[in-house]
């Protein structure tokens, strides 16, 4: 294999992670994190397409919660996950409910 074909190749690659990344990125959108009334937070994740998983959804808005516990130098704990929607057929909707210890 040719430098130029191994970088090319290289090139290609990365391009096909990045593409992925932003494809998984745009799948979803996460709500900014909200105090509810009880004293637990809670943040929002919604598929943007019908046909996304769950998990994937489920997993953006944990993810977002973990990050804004990490940020204050806490833990997260998770306290309930509620859905709305069917795969495949309506939007999904997921809530995440949790505090920061």
């Amino acid at each position: 294999m040719t430098v130029h074909s191994y970088l090319w190749s290289v090139a290609v690659k990365r391009s096909a992670v990045l593409a992925g990344i932003g494809v998984l990125s745009a799948c979803t959108a996460v709500s900014p994190i909200d105090s509810r009334q009880d004293g637990h937070l809670t943040v929002m994740s919604r598929a943007r397409w019908s046909l996304t998983s769950w998990n994937h959804v489920r997993n953006a808005g944990v993810k977002h919660a973990a990050a804004y516990c990490k940020a204050q130098d806490r833990q997260l704990h998770l306290v309930a996950v509620h859905t709305q929607g069917v795969w495949g057929v309506t939007d999904q909707t997921i809530e995440v409910v949790f505090d920061c210890y």
